[in-house]
């Protein structure tokens, strides 16, 4: 007489992996397609990019030696990969840097929703929105500074500059960054190369027509060059005019490069990080890390997860059916009942 098998071998005779398999990836299909969202406490971030607009900034000395690409279109790609690298529920704003302020396009907005809008924007973003020349970078800095401040005490700002000041500012008279120090948390990107090359004077095309000459930028900061007297004879008030001539006359303020240990010093008198631009990527890499994060109620979409376990259930089904082995479906639920020692004795039989 045959031993009535124990109940793990009937709850294994019921059980159909292959059935499972399917049923889950059914179940997970169906509730996929609803889009069902629940909201999660994850780590967000929130940015105001400032892009320097300036001419210096139209330099193509930056990215790989043999592909090389203006600063701007550089500083963009780099805020375009950081975008698609931001998770969502982060979001992102636009600002313009020229002259000696920052001028705020728009706050910051939820980069999933919004990156259509954003980059949009980013994409038309050039030398020709500057409402005036100049390049006063300390001033711009500390304007940008309290632009983010008032975004609000999770607003990062990322300033993007080569750190090229027009007019040139005197090494002891320049503005000092100490009194708005702190404020807000970011981080200085210089973007540009090392060598001085000649900056581009373009059309409204946007086509090289030419390059700045010595005689046509301002060589020697405002500071040296005092105040006029009352008369045109007069010799600018306290200035030494040979040592004057002689600056002016070796001035290479129509050349530009990345003024990095200038940026690297404004970044530690307004208490903020510095990166050098190197590649896109590494921008978007530095501007994930946690400690820029702060933690936020985040509708999150299950769709996606509920389709790949869908996707896996179907895909378990159909490994099951080739390399596991089938089970006689008949007189199981009476097997699992208590049915006849034959029925359950019934061998299995390979696929």
């Amino acid at each position: 007489m045959t031993a009535r098998p124990g109940i793990v071998e009937r709850v294994r005779d019921v059980i159909d992996l292959r059935f499972l398999c399917l049923l889950l990836a059914a179940l997970c299909g169906s509730i996929a397609l609803q889009r069902p969202r629940v909201v999660l406490a994850q780590p967000v971030y929130r940015y105001v990019f400032v892009l320097d607009i300036t001419e210096s900034m139209n330099v193509a000395d930056a990215g790989l030696p043999d592909a090389s690409m203006t600063r701007i279109a550089f500083a963009k790609a780099a805020v375009t990969d950081a975008l698609t690298r931001l998770r969502c529920g982060s979001e992102a704003g636009l600002a313009l840097f020229a002259e000696r302020r920052a001028l705020l396009l728009f706050a910051p907005v939820e980069v999933c929703a919004h990156y259509g809008v954003i980059t949009s924007m980013l994409d038309r973003i050039d030398w020709r929105l500057a409402w005036r020349g100049g390049s006063e970078i300390a001033h711009g800095l500390d304007s940008a500074i309290r632009m983010a401040h008032a975004l609000g005490p999770d607003t990062r700002l990322v300033f993007i500059t080569d750190g090229h000041e027009a007019p040139p500012v005197h090494p002891e008279l320049r503005m000092h960054l100490d009194e708005d120090a702190g404020q807000t948390m970011g981080v200085i990107v210089g973007v540009g190369g090392d060598e001085p090359v000649p900056i581009p004077v373009l059309d409204e095309e946007g086509k090289v027509i030419g390059y700045w000459q010595p005689d046509q930028v301002q060589q020697v900061d405002s500071y040296s060059l005092g105040r006029g007297g009352s008369e045109s004879s007069e010799p600018m008030t306290g200035v030494d005019s040979g040592d004057l001539q002689t600056r002016v006359a070796q001035g290479t303020e129509h050349l530009s490069s990345l003024h990095e240990p200038y940026l690297k010093e404004l970044s530690q008198e307004a208490h903020l990080d510095y990166q050098r631009l190197r590649t896109p990527r590494a921008l978007s890499e530095f501007l994930v890390e946690h400690r820029y994060a702060h933690s936020r109620d985040v509708s999150t979409d299950l769709g996606m997860p509920l389709a790949l376990a869908a996707l896996l259930g179907s895909v378990g089904a159909a490994c099951t059916g080739l390399f596991g082995r089938r089970r006689r479906s008949y007189g199981v639920f009476a097997r699992f009942l208590g049915g006849s020692s034959h029925s359950a004795g019934r061998s299995h039989e390979p696929l």
